[in-house]
Parts: structure tokens; sequence; C-alpha cells
């Protein structure tokens, strides 16, 4: 009796361990590569989305100045993560990044024209958009400041009354171009028109000018990087800065009652326009996978877009949603910091996610960098478009 006993419970326990182990081996993993600031955006989706299917989801975070490199470093390795979550003007470098054409049928929001085309290069589809917005505006301090400017000539006139305090009037990642687009849109430019690259312009030699000016009036520290002028914000060493809607949560988290929030200032009366995009899922080198995580990368895809997911991420990070009908509602009931952003949403332009804007970032670094050498501005705008169109016959021609 007792051996029949403890054959039952032995055989028990193998089939356990059987199942057990089956269920171990069934879990996929799905690797994504992701480069927003947020870590709430994309965590809070992926939990969710393993609650109902039988994966681990597990999130690299790269740094934003990398993440571009380490992909297309990937793809020339044969080595990819499963997903990237990336601003949609990498698109441009599809081929390079070896990303898969998402399938229309996979699009389950309806999309604007705006959203559509940061997603769309020679007629194809190249991420699913997760939020829209990735914008820049302007941050203060109300220790500081009770009524935001509305003009960098307002920041100049305030200029000494902050230095005598050893605070820094304003500060923002000063040698990243994606900062000197709203300047050039206040002069009337644009890095890409009827989609052919337009840097050699009257507007961004004006732009250039104006951009110098701030630097050498005291106001901004050209020297000071992303995390530097986030930090010195934080820590009350400036009175305003410049970034991204990105930040905004982390920035509320970190000074509570004393961050506000405005759009970005006028240039002698002339309104910055930011650029926006979208934050995208993009899929590389699919077909090499099995049929079972195909399936679960569809899934994924198709479950980030339900408004129910959409409806998570606003409430967590205020990040903007990408479903129309709820963009809207939310638009119309926004108050305080949040009818801010939608308002500076509004006054944004669409950034480009064809190849010439991947060329034109490019070249407008290396131009900017021959200004700060030494160049006149008219030199650098000559030579940022000379480098683009190099760029543009070179990879033709590959």
């Amino acid at each position: 009796m007792f051996n029949n006993v403890l054959k039952n419970v032995h055989f028990s326990f193998l089939l356990f361990i059987l199942l057990f182990s089956k269920s171990v081996q069934a879990s996929e993993t799905l690797t994504i590569w992701s480069s927003h600031q947020n870590h709430e955006f994309l965590a809070a989706m992926s939990n969710k989305f393993q609650e109902k299917h039988d994966v681990k989801i597990s999130i690299v975070q790269l740094d934003p100045s990398e993440i571009k490199a380490e992909i297309i470093l990937s793809a020339q390795d044969n080595v990819f993560p499963d997903l990237v979550v990336i601003p949609s003007d990498f698109l441009g470098l599809h081929k390079m990044m070896n990303l898969w054409p998402i399938p229309n049928n996979w699009y389950k929001e309806k999309l604007n024209q705006m959203v559509s085309s940061t997603v769309k290069s020679k007629s194809k589809y190249w991420g699913v958009p997760l939020i829209q917005g990735n914008f820049l505006l302007l941050y203060y301090n109300k220790k500081y400041v009770t009524h935001p400017v509305t003009d960098f000539d307002d920041i100049l006139l305030k200029k000494k009354s902050f230095l005598d305090k050893n605070i820094m009037p304003i500060g923002w990642n000063y040698n990243d171009m994606y900062y000197l687009m709203p300047f050039l849109s206040a002069f009337n430019g644009k890095p890409i028109e009827d989609g052919k690259i337009t840097l050699n312009t009257p507007a961004m030699v004006k732009a250039l000018k104006y951009y110098r000016f701030l630097a050498q009036q005291g106001i901004v520290n050209p020297e000071c990087d992303y995390r530097c002028s986030q930090d010195d914000f934080v820590e009350g060493k400036s009175a305003y800065a410049i970034n991204g809607d990105w930040a905004y949560r982390d920035l509320k988290n970190m000074l509570g009652d004393d961050l506000g929030v405005a759009v970005l200032p006028k240039i002698n009366g002339h309104r910055m326009h930011p650029m926006a995009s979208t934050f995208v899922l993009a899929i590389p080198d699919y077909e090499r996978h099995s049929k079972h995580k195909q399936q679960l990368i569809k899934a994924f895809s198709e479950f980030v877009q339900q408004p129910s997911s959409q409806q998570l991420v606003y409430e967590k990070t205020n990040l903007l949603p990408i479903s129309m009908a709820y963009y809207k509602q939310l638009r119309q009931n926004a108050t305080g910091d949040h009818e801010v952003l939608f308002r500076q949403m509004a006054l944004t332009t669409p950034m480009s996610s064809s190849l010439n804007m991947a060329i034109a970032w490019q070249a407008m670094a290396i131009g900017f960098q021959r200004y700060l050498a030494g160049a006149t501005a008219e030199y650098s705008a000559q030579h940022m478009q000379k480098m683009a169109l190099e760029q543009m016959n070179q990879l033709e021609n590959n």
C-alpha cells in the first residue's frame, strides 16, 4: 500500500517537473532597445502585455545619442534586438538598420496625417507609432520666475538680475541641432522643403548668428550638453530650460510645484516652431524569427496601439497619444501644464522621416562645428549643404 502511494507521489512529482519544464521552455523573451528618457513609458505597456501572454519582455535602455549608431552597428554584425523604440526621424535609415516594412493590416488605430507621415518613407511603413510629440518647450523654476518670458528679448533684459544671483538665465543642449531648429523656424527656415535639403539659406545664416549671439551674451552656456543643462535646471542653477515633452514627468517629479511650463519664447516677435515627430516601435530583420516569435511581435505591436494602452501611457507619463479620438478628448479637457503641452504641440512642424532628414542632421552638426571653430555663418551654411549633397550622392551610388 505504502509503495503504491510512493509511486503515485513520485509520478505526480515527475509530471509536475515535466510540465513546469515545458512551461519554462515555452516562454519567449522579447528584447527591446529603447532610447526614450521616460522609462515608465515602455515599461507600463510591457508589464501589461506580459500579464496576458507567455512572454518575458527585456527592455534595454540606451542613451539617445548612442542608439542610432548601436542599431546600425548591430545590423552590420547581424545581431539584432527583437524590437527597437526610436524617434521616427531614424526611419529614413531603415535600410542601414535592416528594418522590416510594417504591413498595412498591422495598424489598428486610425492615424492622422501628421502621425502617418512620420512612419512612411518611399510608400512603405517602417514603424508602429506609440506616442506623438517629441517636441521642445520652455520650462521655468517658479522660485525665480513669476511670469514666464514671451520673447528672448525679455531674457536678455533680465540677464543681469539672474547672473547677480549666480543663476544662469537659461540652459539647453546647445550643440544638438534639434535645438537649433526652433531658432531656424523663427527666421522662416526649414532643413527640408519640398523633399529637398535646404541648409544654405539666408534663414540658416541668421539663425546661426542669433544662436551664437545668445551664447556670447552669456545667457546660455554653450559647453553644456543635455545632462548638464537638465541637472543645472533641477538643481536651481538656471532659471529657465529648453527641454522636450519627454522630460516633463521627470522634471515634475523632481521639482514638484516649483516647475513651470510655457511655450517657447519668440525671437524679436517671431514665433518659434519646434519640430514634432513620433516615437515608434520598429522591427529589425523580422523574417529571422520563428513563427511563434513573429506572432508575439505582431501581438505586441497591436497591443500598444489599443486605446487602453494609450490611456495607460498618458496617465502615467503625460506623453501624448497617437489615437485621434483620445487625443481630441484630452486636448478639450486639458488644464494647467497639460494645456500648455497641447498648445505647444499645435505650434510644431512635422519632422520628415526621409533619408534626407537623417543626412541633414549630420550635415548640420558638421557645419555647426565649423562655425564654432571660427568660420563665418555664410561659410558654415554653405558647408552644411555641400556635406549633405556629398553624402546623398555617396549613398545613391552605393
